[in-house]
Order: C-alpha cells, then structure tokens, then sequence
C-alpha cells in the first residue's frame, strides 16, 4: 500500500492565532488553535489529499486495509493517534485528560496521553505541568475560594524540547507556544480554570469541576523523559525522545544526505511529520519506487507493508516519528 499525505483540518479556538496559517493554506480572519492533520476522531477526521487514495477518509483506510493502515497491534479499533500542531497565541485553559477507564465508564471515548515536541516558544517560555493540591479536598476548596493558580506548576521550555502529559495530569500551554502534539485517539478534556476570560457573546466557558476533581492524579507527579540517542553520524542524528504504553516519538534530522529507517513496530505502520525543511520520502511499493516530496507541515503514515522507507535532503529536515505497539485494549479500559 501506498504512504498517505492527508488534509489538515483547521480548528478555530479563543486562543487561537495567525502565525501557523501559511503553513496549512488557511486563509480566514478566525484564531486557528489547532491544525488536525492526523486524525480518525469525527470531531475532525483526515482525508488523503493526492495520490491513487485521495478523498478517502482515514477511518476508510482502516476498514478497507486494517493490516495496512491500522497494523497488528492497536491499543483502539480505530487509527490510535490523533497528531496536531498547535498555536497559543494566548493562554490555554488550565485542564486535566482522563485515563482509558475513566473515559470509558464516562464518555464513552478513550482517555487521553499526549507528548508536546516545542516548535517554537518565547526566551522565557514555560508550560504548565503538575501542581501542588494534596487531595480532591484542597483541590474544589481551591476552586470555590478562586486559588486555582497558587497551586499550579510551571516548567521551563525551549525550542526542541519534549513534554509528556499522562493522562490525569493537570497541565496547560502558554501564551506564544507553537508545539506539534502527539495524543491518543481522543476528545475529552475537562477545564479547571480559564483566566476568568469570556467567549464573543461574553459567556464564560464551560468549566468540569467535579469531573476534573475525579481524575487528578493527587499524588504522582509526571516523570520528564530522558531523550536517548539512538544513531549519530554526519548529517544525521535520530533521538527516542519518549516512550510509553500508547506511543513511541523519535527526532530524525537530516543535513544534506539520505538515511534509511525501518519500521518502529513491525507489522504496525509509522507516522511521519516534518516540523522544519524540506525532502523527499522513498519506499517500494509493489515493486516499484515510489517518491514523496515532505516539507513542514506535512504528516504521513507509512502503512505497515513499507518495512523500511528513505528519507532525503539537501537543505535540511527535521522529522517527528510516532509510533504504537500495543494490543487491543481490554473491555475494562476502552469504550
């Protein structure tokens, strides 16, 4: 099967900005927040643009060729990453995911892990990660008495890093950040605080106070992953950055030469997206080769019977591997 280029799905957001839009092609007045260009969610499903698959959707590639584009191994019956770039343009709410369970019992949906990879971010840029409640208690007492923000934890970020948000954990992205994120298949978020801002009709938005109340994790904090080099030559460098039960990221960056790379999970297809240059992708397909130009922006999944694939750059390129190797879930921890 071939390698897929999809559409990306433009999501207005409050704090939304315009600095991301020449990359995608969006022409509108609107903040963007959020560029979908993976996604099997319907809140914004991808749709493949060019190629001999154009026009299907990515939940019609995975009923049509699941060993292809959904692979042996998939914690959801669906495509299992939604990848996004992101733009704060101001300040997102201050908000918590819930893990599998609870969004199964609760939403009907999965739960949500996510890895921020810093695209872009001020001199003294931070995010918020973690805080200080000692119980569900201090946290709604915290709410009611508006002191939300004394016990929020703050850390540092630059251009380059990689932030991993587990489910049930409270966090935030701040103003002037631009990140390509990483996430489960998932839609559920539960706001705790949102700067006491208003919407265009001068409504406040929704807050999920006792729902939040129930999935903050109260006594673990997150771990910050170590990044672990995993090849370095001339013109090439590939780091694991994170890995954990729902995904796997790698940086691959490219200065004027080619590289190889095979598969991350064998049997189970990869996802590629370039966050800075430009190249090309090669890969035999049916016996013949067959070339994809990739520049920034652009997100691919290479489906699993592509066991290895080229990439190629003169000029540089900076690519985000994603990956999944994990079995079904049990009935207990998915919808």
């Amino acid at each position: 099967m071939w390698p897929v280029k999809f559409r990306p799905v433009a999501i207005e957001r409050i704090w939304g900005g315009d600095e991301l839009k020449p990359l995608f092609g969006v022409r509108t007045d609107r903040p963007i927040g959020e560029y979908w260009v993976i996604s099997a969610h319907p809140n914004g499903m991808s749709v493949v643009d060019g190629g001999p698959l154009a026009g299907k959707t990515l939940e019609e590639l995975v009923q049509s060729y699941p060993e292809a584009y959904l692979g042996e191994r998939s914690p959801q019956p669906r495509f299992p990453l939604l990848v996004k770039f992101i733009e704060a343009h101001d300040d997102l709410s201050v908000q918590v995911h819930p893990d599998d369970a609870y969004a199964a019992t609760h939403e009907g949906d999965f739960g949500k892990t996510e890895a921020w990879y810093v695209l872009d971010a001020p001199d003294d840029g931070r995010v918020i990660l973690g805080h200080s409640f000692p119980n569900r208690e201090s946290y709604l007492r915290a709410v009611k008495e508006g002191r939300v923000r004394e016990f929020l934890r703050y850390k540092p970020i630059h251009k380059g890093d990689l932030v991993f948000v587990p489910s049930r954990t409270l966090h935030a992205l701040l103003r002037g950040t631009k990140v390509l994120e990483v996430q489960q298949t998932s839609d559920v978020t539960y706001r705790v605080y949102d700067w006491d801002r208003v919407d265009a009709n001068g409504k406040p938005r929704q807050l999920h106070i006792e729902k939040a109340a129930d999935v903050i994790d109260y006594e673990k904090q997150p771990d910050e992953p170590t990044p672990v080099a995993m090849a370095e030559e001339p013109g090439f460098a590939w780091v694991r950055l994170v890995s954990c039960p729902y995904f796997t990221l790698d940086r691959v960056r490219l200065e004027a030469r080619s590289a190889e790379l095979e598969q991350g999970a064998p049997g189970n297809p990869d996802c590629a997206i370039v966050v800075e240059g430009a190249g090309e992708l090669a890969c035999e397909v049916d016996g013949k080769t067959v070339r994809m130009p990739i520049k920034a922006g652009d997100a691919l999944i290479i489906p699993s019977d592509v066991r290895r694939y080229t990439l190629v750059s003169s000029e540089g390129l900076t690519l985000v591997r994603a990956f999944y190797d994990s079995p079904a879930p049990s009935a207990s921890s998915g919808p």
